[in-house]
C-alpha cells in the first residue's frame, strides 16, 4: 500500500546522535517513500539551546531553534519551544510546554501535505494528539521509558502516566518486544506487535574479513566483540569480567561510545590483558570492526529495563553473518541456534564455545537470510500500511 501521509515525529532523542535507532532509520526511510517528515526534538529547555547557539556560534541549532532545517531530503528537523526547564520531570512545566508547541505545531501543519499524522515517540508529548491539526496519532513504544529513566520517583510517575495516555489517545500503538506488546494491549486493542530491524546492506559488509580495520589485525584468536553503547543501564561489565578471567586466551573486544558513569566499570574491564577497548567509531565504519568478530555479544544486564528490549544489534551482527551469544535479553529467546541467551558466566562461556562451532558456509547463509527478512525496510513498510489502512479513503 503506497498511500502519501505527511509525519510529525516527536522524539526525546535528537535526529543527529552517534549511532542511529529506531526513530532515525524508520523516519529516513519513510521520507524515501514519498512522505514529507518533521522530526520535532522535544528534550532540552528553549533558553538552554539559545544559550548553546551563542557560545558556539552553531547556525545549524539556530535554525532548529526558530524554523526547521533539512536534515535529509524529505526529512526537516526543528526544535520543540519548551519555554520552562524541568518538563520531563514535572507536569506543570510539561503542560506549558505542550502548550506552545501544539500552537507552533498547528501552524507547521497547515503547511504540510495532507493527511498529517502524528507520530509519537516521546509518551511525554502525547498531550498534543488531536491539537495539530493531524488525520490521528500513533504512538511507537519502542522502549520502557519508565525503566530507562532510573529511579526518580517524579520522573517515573510523570512518564508512567504519560505511557498510559499515549497509548489511550492514539489510534495505532506499536510494540518492539512481546513484554511492551503485552502492557500496551491492555491499553489499547489496536496494538501491533513489530520488532526492531537492521540495516541489512550496511552490515553485510561485515561478513567479508578482508574489509576488518587495521588497528584489529594481530588480535589473538577468537575474537568475541561488542559493539554499542557503553552504558551501566545495559552492559554487564561484571559478566564481561568474568569472561575475561575465565578464558584469557579468547581477545574481548569492545567497541562503541562509554558513558560517564561506565567509565570506572571499562577501566576495571580493560585491566585484563586479553580486553581491547577501541573507542568510538563512526556509524559507517562499524562493519569494519564487527568483520573481526567471531562470536558476537549482546552482554546486557538482568533488570526490569532490558527485559522489555529488542536490541538494534541483533540484524546487525546476524546480517553480518555472526552467531549470537546474549544475556540479559529474553525477548531473544527460542532463536537458537543462532542466538543463545544465557543467565549466567559459565553457561555465557559454554554458549560462546559452542557458537565457534558454528560458522560454517551454511550457518552463515542461515543468518543472513534471516537478517534479510527483518531490515528497516520492512519494518517501515509494515508501520506505513498499518497507518495507510486507517487513514480515510
Amino acid at each position: 500500500m503506497n498511500r502519501r501521509f505527511s509525519i510529525i515525529c516527536l522524539s526525546s532523542q535528537e535526529w543527529r546522535v552517534d549511532l542511529p535507532t529506531n526513530r532515525q532509520q524508520i523516519m529516513l526511510r519513510a521520507a524515501r517513500r514519498g512522505h514529507d517528515v518533521l522530526f520535532v526534538e522535544t528534550s532540552s529547555f528553549f533558553a538552554r539551546h539559545l544559550s548553546e547557539a551563542a557560545v558556539r556560534r552553531d547556525s545549524s541549532l539556530w535554525h532548529r531553534l526558530v524554523s526547521s532545517e533539512e536534515a535529509e531530503p524529505g526529512v526537516r528537523v526543528r526544535k520543540a519551544p519548551n519555554l520552562l526547564p524541568w518538563g520531563k520531570k514535572y507536569r506543570l512545566p510539561n503542560a506549558v510546554n505542550r502548550t506552545v508547541a501544539a500552537a507552533m505545531l498547528r501552524r507547521v501543519a497547515r503547511r504540510l501535505p495532507k493527511p498529517v499524522v502524528l507520530w509519537i515517540y516521546d509518551p511525554t508529548f502525547a498531550g498534543l494528539a488531536g491539537r495539530c491539526g493531524e488525520a490521528f496519532a500513533v504512538y511507537d513504544c519502542v522502549d520502557d521509558y519508565v525503566e530507562q529513566n532510573g529511579g526518580d520517583a517524579r520522573r517515573r510517575a510523570l512518564l508512567a502516566s504519560a505511557d498510559e495516555r499515549a497509548a489511550d489517545v492514539s489510534r495505532l500503538v506499536f510494540a518492539t518486544s512481546r513484554t511492551l506488546y503485552d502492557r500496551q494491549r491492555r491499553l489499547n486493542e489496536q496494538t501491533h506487535l513489530v520488532p526492531n530491524g537492521g540495516d541489512y546492506e550496511h552490515f553485510r559488509a561485515a561478513a567479508d574479513p578482508a574489509i576488518a580495520a587495521v588497528e584489529t589485525q594481530g588480535l589473538a584468536e577468537p575474537v568475541i566483540g561488542f559493539a554499542g553503547n557503553l552504558t551501566v543501564s545495559k552492559v554487564d561489565f561484571a559478566l564481561l569480567e568474568e569472561i575475561a578471567r575465565a578464558k584469557p586466551d579468547w581477545t574481548l573486544l569492545l567497541v562503541g561510545p562509554v558513558r560517564h558513569e561506565a567509565e570506572g566499570a571499562l577501566d576495571s574491564l580493560r585491566a585484563h590483558p586479553n580486553v581491547r577497548w577501541l573507542g568510538e567509531k563512526p556509524y559507517g565504519d562499524l562493519p569494519r570492526y564487527i568483520a573481526v568478530f567471531d562470536v558476537a555479544l549482546i552482554p546486557y544486564v538482568s533488570s526490569a529495563y532490558t527485559r522489555s528490549c529488542f536490541p538494534l544489534k541483533l540484524y546487525e551482527y546476524l546480517a553480518a553473518g555472526k552467531p549470537i551469544v546474549a544475556s540479559g535479553v529474553p525477548e531473544l529467546a527460542g532463536m537458537e541456534p543462532d542466538v543463545v541467551v544465557t543467565e549466567s558466566a559459565t553457561a555465557f562461556v559454554a554458549a560462546v564455545e559452542e557458537a565457534l562451532s558454528r560458522r560454517s558456509e551454511a550457518d552463515r547463509e542461515r543468518r543472513f537470510a534471516l537478517a534479510s527478512r527483518n531490515t528497516w525496510d520492512t519494518r517501515t513498510g509494515r508501520l506505513l500500511d498499518l497507518i495507510a489502512e486507517e487513514l480515510p479513503a
